[in-house]
Order: structure tokens, then sequence, then C-alpha cells
């Protein structure tokens, strides 16, 4: 009896195992888009920017693969091609030599942020 329970359970004890993993699916590159963020922002050169808006770029990249509810996936993409197209033109602003430019697209990177941030939620 004991044996047929344990081989009953096994599966649903992983299975509940995983489901916080597919919770936290997007939380990671999230956080770390929120890390990089805050350092380019705080960032003394154009070249310190520049490291930290690439990286906020290759995490979009990672979070756009990310599962999540499918009510929410449209709009939530739709945000993070927006934010996206902000940080291209903050790098093309400071390739150009603008960093007052390049801060103006991460100011705009922040309030698209609270517009959209509702649609990278798991629950719901």
């Amino acid at each position: 009896m004991l044996k047929r329970v344990s081989t009953l359970l096994l599966p649903v004890m992983f299975g509940a195992l995983a489901l916080p993993a597919l919770a936290g699916d997007l939380e990671q590159p999230m956080k770390k888009i929120g890390f990089n963020y805050k350092q380019a922002v705080k960032a003394d050169d154009a070249a310190a920017m520049e490291k930290h808006i690439n990286e906020m770029k290759a995490q979009f990249d990672v979070a756009k693969q990310r599962n999540m509810p499918a009510a929410k996936k449209e709009k939530f993409l739709e945000g993070m091609n927006e934010v996206q197209t902000e940080l291209d033109a903050s790098l093309a602003a400071l390739k150009a030599g603008d960093e007052a430019k390049a801060r103006e697209h991460l100011a705009k990177v922040d309030s698209l942020k609270k517009e959209y941030h509702k649609y990278a939620k798991q629950k719901g």
C-alpha cells in the first residue's frame, strides 16, 4: 500500500516543484532588465550606458521566449517592442555623441514600463 501511494505521489510532488519554475519563468530576465536599466540611468559615461542598454536588449530577447498567459502575451510583446525601439534610439543617440538625448529615451522606457508592466505579471 505504501509503495502504491508513493508511486502516485511522486509525479504530483515533481509537478508541484515545477509550478514555481513556470510561474517565475519571466521573473529572472525582468529582474536583470530592471537592474541594467538602473545602472544605465546612473552611468557616468556613454560607454557604461551602452553596456547596460545592450544587456537589457539581450534580456528582452530572453524574456520574449518565456511562457506567459496567452491573454497577456500580445500586449506584453507590444510593450517589449516599444521599449526596444526606445533602447535602439538611445543607443543611436549615444553613437551620435548625444548623451542627453540617450537619457531622454531611457526616461521614455520608464514610462513604458509603467504602462505595460501589468502584462508581464504571470498570474491572471
